[in-house]
């Protein structure tokens, strides 16, 4: 992975540099190697899940506009499982059943007699509903978060590796010079390029963790002010339909 993005390097020239590097020196390229796949295969499948959940969003958000009643989807039953906006509404209407079962309650009425068509809430008991359901939109975009801050510590801690391998081999380059007591550029060279190798392969993780980074936390942070909007679109309806005149 970081080799097929190095290729506008000299391929030899970064393999012998490798190759005359220290323990340590290895030991970081080969973690930050592993870091730029793990990076990349959390970029690709994250893109992936975001996209999904935006296309079963929209499918959800169409369905819910043609309903006349805001109740109806949740009353003929689960669907569309895969959408985080639809678990929202769910646990919205949840707490309207509720509303209407405490209702009843109250009346010393069964659920059976219970007919949507006459029941009514108070502008309190909506105000709490649509607080349920961004409590439950909150919840839905810690999950999407997730993995998240996985890359923000690959793009912060990659580079801090790389410099401190280029530290490290640059320290041991002129501890070796100073041991030969003469500054032969053709022996401390070798050394230098295989130090500069750790910080090459750092920026070379760093740099596509920090982009996708902040594309796929805009498009979760989209996804997210979708979800908080449909809690405030939820309570409309439910004053259209439900509110006590």
């Amino acid at each position: 992975m970081v080799m097929s993005l190095c290729a506008g390097l000299p391929l030899a020239g970064v393999i012998y540099s490798f190759q005359i590097s220290d323990g340590v020196g290895k030991a970081i390229v080969l973690f930050l190697v592993f870091a730029s796949i793990l990076v990349w295969t959390i970029m690709i499948g994250k893109h992936l899940e975001l996209r999904k959940v935006e296309q079963k969003d929209q499918a959800f958000m169409r369905a819910f506009e043609r309903q006349e009643n805001p109740l109806e989807i949740f009353v003929r039953g689960p669907a569309h499982p895969a959408s985080p906006m639809a678990k929202v509404y769910s646990a919205a209407c949840l707490a309207v059943r509720r509303e209407f079962e405490a209702q009843a309650h109250k009346q010393h009425r069964t659920l059976s007699q219970i007919d949507l068509s006459q029941e009514r809430l108070t502008a309190l008991q909506i105000d709490a509903i649509r607080k349920v359901a961004e409590c439950a939109a909150a919840d839905q975009i810690l999950l999407l978060e997730e993995q998240m801050a996985m890359l923000g510590s690959a793009y912060t801690i990659a580079p801090m590796m790389g410099l401190f391998g280029t530290v490290w081999g640059v320290m041991i380059s002129f501890e070796a010079m100073g041991r030969q007591g003469m500054a032969n550029l053709s022996a401390v060279a070798p050394g230098i390029s295989s130090a500069l190798l750790t910080t090459v392969v750092g920026l070379v993780v760093a740099i596509p963790s920090a982009y996708g980074s902040n594309k796929l936390n805009e498009k979760i942070r989209f996804l997210g002010i979708q979800m908080e909007n449909f809690a405030d679109k939820f309570a409309a309806r439910l004053q259209q339909a439900f509110l006590y005149e």
